[in-house]
C-alpha cells in the first residue's frame, strides 16, 4: 500500500505547477506521435527547430512524478543545439495511458518500446547517430538500454540510479534494520511479477557491454538518488567513462545554482504550508505559485550543456 502510495500511481498535471509546452518556445515545432508499450498507448512528440540535423536524433526520457513536459526547458536546449528530440510520457504519466506507472522498471520497458517503434517506422535506420538522454528514473532507463539495443552509441545519464533494488535499499538508508531486507525482497518480487524482463537491470553491467559511451552527471548533495551508491560507485568501477560531478545542484546538475536554490526555497515553503493544512484547495495552491518565476526555477547551466554537446559530438 505504501509502495503504491509513494511511487506506483498515476502522475498527472496537478494544475498548480507550470509545465511548459512547445508553444512557450518561439519557433519550436512539435509533431505528435503515439506508440504502444505493455498494452498502453504512450504519447509524445518529435521536437525540433527548422533546419535541425536530419541524420541524428536524441531520445529524451523523463523522471518520475511528471511527464516529458516537466523537461521542456531541457528539450528546448537540446533542440537549440540543432538536434531533433523524441520525447514521450511513460506509462501512467500525463498524456499516456495506464492506471499507474506499473513498476519502477517501467521507464526502461517503455524506452525499449519507444526504440522498437522508431525502428519499426524506419526512423532509427535513417539516422547516422541516435543518442539517449535521461534524468533520474529516465537516467536508469537510458543507462540500461544497451542491454536491449546495442546501436545507441552515446548516452547521457543525469542523476540516474543504477538498479531498482539499489534504489529501494538507498531509500531505506541501507538494509540495517531487522525486517527491511525482507521488505525489499517482497518489493522486488512485486517488481519481477510486473516486469520480469527489466526489473533486474543493473547499469554497470550495461556499461561493461562496451557498445555505448556514457556521460554521467550528478551532484554529491542529491537527496533523491544518493551519490555514493550510484555515480560514486560507477566512477570507481567504470573510470573510463565521462563524469560531471557537482556539489551544489541537488537532484538537478543541469540547472544553475541559483535555479536549484530558488526551487528549494519555493518548494520548501510550499511543503511546509501544505503539511500544516494551510493549502487545502487547488485554488490556494495556485495562489501560492502565482508569482513563481518558472523560467528562473528551470534555468539551465550552459557550461553543463556545452560539455554534454561536446561529448555527443566528439
Amino acid at each position: 500500500f505504501i509502495y503504491h502510495k509513494l511511487f506506483i500511481h498515476r502522475n498527472d498535471d496537478n494544475g498548480y505547477i507550470k509545465y511548459f509546452t512547445a508553444a512557450d518556445f518561439a519557433g519550436l515545432e512539435a509533431k505528435p506521435v503515439e506508440f504502444t508499450s505493455g498494452g498502453n498507448t504512450l504519447r509524445g512528440f518529435f521536437y525540433g527547430y527548422p533546419g535541425a540535423r536530419a541524420d541524428e536524433l536524441v531520445i529524451f526520457c523523463h523522471g518520475i512524478g511528471g511527464g516529458h513536459r516537466s523537461y521542456m526547458v531541457e528539450i528546448d536546449r537540446i533542440c537549440r543545439a540543432g538536434y531533433p528530440v523524441f520525447a514521450y510520457d511513460n506509462t501512467g504519466c500525463f498524456a499516456s495511458e495506464g492506471a499507474d506507472i506499473g513498476c519502477m522498471s517501467r521507464s526502461l520497458a517503455d524506452l525499449d518500446s519507444a526504440v522498437n517503434y522508431l525502428k519499426t517506422e524506419g526512423i532509427f535506420s535513417s539516422c547516422k547517430n541516435v543518442y539517449a538522454v535521461g534524468h533520474s528514473w529516465g537516467g536508469f532507463a537510458v543507462g540500461n538500454i544497451p542491454r536491449y539495443h546495442n546501436d545507441i552509441k552515446k548516452i547521457v545519464v543525469i542523476s540516474g540510479f543504477l538498479s531498482v533494488e539499489g534504489l529501494l535499499s538507498s531509500a531505506m538508508n541501507g538494509v540495517r534494520v531487522p525486517g527491511e531486507q525482507g521488505l525489499i525482497k517482497k518489493l522486488m518480487e512485486f517488481e519481477r511479477d510486473a516486469a520480469p524482463k527489466y526489473c533486474d537491470a543493473y547499469l554497470p553491467g550495461a556499461v561493461k557491454l562496451g557498445t555505448a559511451k556514457y556521460l554521467f552527471a550528478q551532484s554529491t548533495d542529491d537527496a533523491m538518488v544518493p551519490f555514493e551508491p550510484n555515480t560514486g560507485l560507477l566512477r570507481s568501477i567504470c573510470p573510463e567513462q565521462t563524469y560531471l560531478v557537482y556539489h551544489d545542484r541537488a537532484h538537478n546538475p543541469n540547472y544553475t545554482p541559483d535555479a536549484v536554490a530558488y526551487m528549494q526555497q519555493t518548494f520548501g515553503r510550499f511543503n511546509k504550508l501544505n503539511r500544516a493544512g494551510r493549502l487545502p484547495t487547488l485554488e490556494k495552491k495556485k495562489a501560492f505559485f502565482a508569482d513563481t518565476d518558472w523560467r528562473r526555477m528551470t534555468a539551465q547551466d550552459e557550461e553543463f550543456w556545452e560539455k554534454a554537446f561536446d561529448f555527443l559530438e566528439s
